[in-house]
């Protein structure tokens, strides 16, 4: 939980992602560049940036926490046979899985329309907040 990170909102539910300690300088370049690019996007169908912490080692970048992870994991869950979903909750419908793939498809137009190339559109890289947004 991070606090006045947000404006209006006292506690924040936050992910930090990290680069691994054994980054290449490359790769640690390339981690600070995506958060860079990452600052100028504003879409509900785009995970948020928040911050980053580029003060001492490791570099924090923090994002808004989508509670349910990635699309893959959480669709495989909802499977009627999975041993992982203690809920009992059933799988999406027709419907809400139309509405995800509609909004994969807006936060990619928007992405699009901010001259951004993904490379790696896929349900793993997909993330889905508390009320199933994606």
């Amino acid at each position: 939980i991070a606090k006045d990170i947000v404006k209006g909102e006292p506690d924040t539910r936050v992910a930090v992602k990290t680069v691994n300690e054994s980054a290449s300088l490359r790769e640690r370049i390339e981690f600070l560049n995506e958060a860079s690019v990452m600052k100028a996007f504003s879409c509900h169908h785009v995970v948020r940036l928040l911050g980053v912490v580029s003060k001492g080692q490791p570099t924090l970048v923090v994002m808004e926490l989508m509670t349910h992870g990635d699309l893959k994991s959480f669709l495989r869950c909802l499977r009627p046979d999975s041993e992982n979903n203690p809920t009992g909750k059933p799988p999406p419908t027709l419907k809400e899985m139309i509405q995800m793939a509609g909004e994969i498809a807006d936060g990619m137009a928007y992405l699009n329309a901010k001259k951004f190339v993904h490379r790696d559109l896929a349900a793993r890289n997909c993330m889905v907040a508390e009320d199933n947004t994606v």
